[in-house]
């Protein structure tokens, strides 16, 4: 009777360990918190290259949700010269980062090698903002762990996040 109850016990934990990765669910809740992440963090590297462009002191590390709206504000005209400049400049910064990450546009020839190698500038100029502008009263230590972390997360949070809530919900209603 023991030897059934430890084989039962075991074919439980056979079939849980089978299915870890395969719960639409839990699939669906990490690709949203992953994606909320992601959005926070590219927000603050927007802010931390505005705040250099316009000459500012380092930014709190409360994410600013109005930053979404400065593409429209900029089409529309709404925004001072040099806030402008600074929207062009941080917007332009983060979409050149997602384009490297994702990959998904391809340069060929001799744009290739002039492409990546202001992409590592760049990117690296990223850094060197998170890493003066973000605020964090851990010395210099915690700057670099803030500025490596928020790179790490635009970089890979987002299209995680994506990748595991079209799982999930194409694993909805499938046994």
């Amino acid at each position: 009777m023991a030897k059934r109850n430890w084989q039962a016990v075991g074919n439980a934990v056979q079939h849980v360990a089978q299915q870890r990765g395969n719960v639409p669910l839990l699939k669906l809740l990490l690709g949203i918190l992953l994606i909320v992440f992601f959005l926070l963090a590219l927000l603050l590297q927007i802010q931390t290259s505005e705040a250099f462009i316009l000459g500012g002191s380092p930014v709190t590390l409360a994410t600013n949700w109005g930053i979404l709206n400065q593409p429209i504000d900029l089409i529309q005209g709404r925004l001072p010269m040099n806030m402008a400049k600074a929207v062009i400049w941080g917007w332009a910064i983060e979409l050149i980062y997602l384009v490297c990450v994702i990959g998904e546009v391809s340069v060929h020839g001799r744009l290739q090698n002039w492409f990546k190698t202001g992409a590592v500038i760049l990117v690296s100029f990223n850094f060197w903002t998170d890493f003066n502008y973000g605020t964090l009263p851990s010395g210099w230590g915690g700057q670099v762990a803030f500025a490596g972390s928020t790179a790490f997360v635009v970089a890979f949070f987002g299209v995680i996040g994506l990748n595991l809530l079209f799982q999930a919900i194409t694993e909805f209603g499938h046994p």
